[in-house]
């Protein structure tokens, strides 16, 4: 039996986390790969080095490196490690601060640089979780092969596949707990990068998936996926069960503690996904898996900074092709479109409010005139076999009755009936789709 166990920064945020940690670790059977964040706090001090040399701010770089080098070598003292795991942290810090002058010469922070300024959390959470656990440390940069897409790196499964093979499961004939980090890689000729936001969790289900394990636990602060964001609705509760398309359209709809391409290796290989709780290991859970028993609705979500492109034109009236040349505008400007609404002369698209619009509007006029609404939310009702179960609809439209909808989807997609309404408006309709379908017998 193979599991991949992946704890996030606040599951390894002190020298007591990290023993609970180990409790967890040790009571798991079989062979286990430990997957760990950076340990939390550091990765923001990170940043803060990037920003401060960004400015040109070499005190600044200096001061937040010494917040980071306190930050870890606290853990490391509260945990007794002595020898070679210091040595190891101080080469690392070492390697940090030169970092800083060199960068400050070329007078600019590449993304190559910024990769190798981030990854220096996971490189030292890892061997320190490996040296308390008395567990090999395995370097993710020697497993962990992407491209060179720096901050965002895409990982080469197939090579991926190939070194876990070749470097990880020989390991396992010898020892049974690997630690390594998430986040980083590295690629084919040994340049460090970092997956992107979240990508701890991919890393633990791409090495879940080339190990072919048996499941991968994502251990975090909460119990499971909640059935709704428990700050806006006290009366959430954990979701026990998760088809793999509920667990990706909750991930997609701001459900944290789950980044939206995890589940993708998982889903190919079949690999279950549990989603527990590191300070409350016998509490509730969340399995998400290829197959679940009966229907019902799962969660209702909510993602906050939507707007809506609204593009009017008379060319679409009885023509074929306009679509094509209208999306090609979002593909030529590198914008993602999330939900689409069309009728005969005209269609609406959301996007990511933070983005500059300015250059897409622009090309946009040219097929037609163009409004765009701001600061908008996106509800989602989320539930597998949502087009198969009759009344879902008028009971989901009926409680919002009063509040003004901007945009719906409904039908595009067997599990998620979607709408998108005033963001001043989200916390109340949230709360209401809650009530109607999670809190009155209707499962």
């Amino acid at each position: 039996m193979v599991t991949v166990l992946k704890f996030g920064g606040t599951s390894v945020g002190s020298a007591a986390t990290i023993r609970q940690v180990s409790r967890i670790v040790g009571a798991a059977e079989g062979k286990r790969l430990v997957v760990v964040s950076a340990f939390a706090g550091v990765t923001n001090g990170l940043v803060e080095i990037i920003e401060s040399l960004e400015r040109g701010d070499e005190q600044g770089a200096v001061a937040a490196l010494g917040h980071v080098s306190e930050r870890c070598a606290s853990i490391i003292h509260d945990l007794s490690l002595q020898g070679a795991v210091v040595e190891k942290y101080e080469e690392e810090i070492a390697r940090l601060r030169a970092l800083i002058p060199a960068i400050l010469t070329l007078g600019e922070v590449t993304p190559r640089a910024a990769d190798a300024i981030l990854a220096t959390g996971e490189i030292v959470s890892s061997f320190v979780v490996a040296a308390f656990l008395g567990a090999l440390h395995l370097d993710a940069r020697m497993i962990m092969i992407t491209d060179d897409s720096f901050g965002a790196a895409h990982p080469d499964e197939a090579a991926i596949a190939q070194t876990v093979s070749e470097r990880l499961v020989p390991l396992f004939s010898q020892v049974s707990i690997i630690v390594t980090g998430g986040y980083i890689g590295a690629t084919k000729t040994g340049v460090t990068t970092t997956l992107g936001r979240g990508g701890s969790d991919y890393s633990a289900a791409l090495f879940a998936a080339a190990l072919g394990a048996d499941r991968c636990e994502i251990w975090t602060d909460v119990n499971g996926l909640m059935s709704s964001d428990p700050r806006l609705v006290p009366t959430a509760r954990t979701v026990p069960m998760l088809h793999y398309d509920e667990a990706a359209e909750l991930a997609f709809f701001g459900a944290k503690v789950l980044h939206p391409l995890t589940i993708q290796p998982a889903v190919r290989c079949g690999i279950p996904v549990v989603i527990r709780n590191t300070f409350f290991p016998d509490g509730a859970a969340t399995r998400i898996v290829g197959t679940v028993s009966g229907g019902g609705m799962k969660a209702v979500a909510c993602r906050h900074g939507v707007a809506i492109v609204h593009i009017r034109s008379n060319r679409m009236l009885g023509t074929y092709g306009f679509l094509a040349e209208l999306f090609e505008v979002f593909r030529r400007h590198r914008v993602a479109v999330d939900m689409v609404t069309t009728s005969e002369v005209s269609v609406s698209v959301t996007v990511d409010d933070s983005l500059a619009l300015d250059a897409l509007v622009a090309d946009l006029s040219l097929l037609g005139s163009v409004d765009i609404e701001r600061g908008c939310s996106q509800i989602a009702l989320v539930g597998a076999g949502m087009r198969r179960q009759s009344g879902i609809g008028a009971r989901f439209f009926s409680v919002l009755r009063d509040i003004n909808i901007l945009m719906v989807s409904m039908g595009a997609s067997d599990t998620n009936l979607s709408v998108v309404l005033a963001e001043k408006d989200a916390p109340e309709a949230l709360r209401r789709v809650h009530t109607a379908f999670f809190e009155k017998g209707e499962e």
